[in-house]
């Protein structure tokens, strides 16, 4: 068997399905060639490894999987031990990487010179699935009501639920919009799996108006541009120290915030050190864009979650 489609065939099974894959492989590569690549591993073998749709291994697929998995699954650590070296795989959105972890990592990076650091940028969703399968060691993300009991999460800094428009759009109020019972806007919006939308069509059910994205995209950085493009409203979340002159904010009273926290293993870990480092450095910076939610959420908490506005507790 070729040990590079074995390699691949891993990480596919790891990942529950090819494009995940994609975005966790140690190394660049392409879709089209991890799935030529496993197809050539099931022909070699004359077997079916996975179903595609739904993902799911077939007994060959979990029976290969389980001979190769105790190789590749120490690749990481086998690789720390030998170049003396620490890692640290994070997750987060793109923007949450873009605006606000430049301080964080630059801090990080003079404490551990030789830290190796990946950053996986990902919709909410993915982030959730790459901590819950050991691939990512700190996720930033909104918090969803459940998670992985071996999961701890806490609350950095709450964001509102807005409407995007752009400077040309008529549109001033929500209201406006709710009068309509059935609104006529194009609605631009992440997808129906992503916590943004969930709540935000939750609410809408609440008041009684109908209003499903027209457009769908994968992340709030495209959704800008498309409002700035004049193609609809966007819909997003209010984020501190964000300035701009091509769109207008639209409040959205009466809708819940959503909250945006940290996720990290309960279990220690080789890299314990970085990892706390890691998260007190990103306290810090939501400290300095929200003092107050900030201050209240020094104490870390447990997955499923009971909140309470300002506070994170443990169970």
């Amino acid at each position: 068997m070729n040990p590079h489609q074995l390699e691949l065939f891993y990480h596919v099974a790891k990942s529950k399905g090819v494009t995940r894959a994609v975005r966790q492989m140690p190394y660049g590569i392409q879709q089209p060639s991890i799935s030529a690549q496993v197809n050539a591993l099931e022909r070699d073998l004359g077997v079916t490894l996975y179903e595609r749709r739904p993902f799911k291994l077939t007994p060959a697929g979990e029976e290969l999987f389980k001979f190769i998995e105790p190789f590749f699954g120490r690749m990481t650590q086998v690789r720390e031990k030998l170049q003396g070296a620490a890692q640290l795989r994070i997750g987060a959105s793109p923007i949450v990487f873009r605006d606000y972890m430049s301080p964080v990592i630059d801090s990080i990076r003079k404490q551990f010179p030789r830290l190796n650091m990946i950053l996986r940028a990902m919709n909410q969703p993915e982030l959730i699935a790459g901590i819950e399968h050991d691939q990512l060691d700190v996720v930033i993300s909104l918090l969803p009501d459940n998670l992985n009991p071996g999961l701890q999460c806490e609350v950095l800094i709450e964001l509102p639920l807005v409407l995007l428009a752009s400077k040309a759009a008529k549109v001033t109020s929500a209201e406006e919009l709710w009068r309509e019972g059935k609104v006529s806007q194009t609605l631009i919006a992440l997808g129906p799996t992503e916590l943004i939308c969930q709540r935000f069509q939750e609410t809408l059910a609440k008041i009684g108006v109908s209003w499903l994205p027209s457009i769908e995209m994968d992340s709030l950085e495209l959704i800008e541009t498309y409002v700035d493009a004049g193609y609809g409203l966007g819909l997003s979340v209010g984020r501190p120290e964000t300035k701009t002159t091509k769109i207008r904010i639209i409040q959205l009273a009466g809708f819940p915030s959503l909250r945006l926290g940290l996720i990290y293993r309960k279990s220690p870990n080789s890299n314990e050190d970085v990892k706390r480092a890691f998260l007190e450095e990103v306290r810090k910076q939501a400290a300095r864009l929200s003092p107050t939610t900030a201050a209240a959420n020094s104490e870390p908490v447990t997955s499923r979650p009971q909140y309470k506005r300002g506070a994170a507790r443990r169970e």
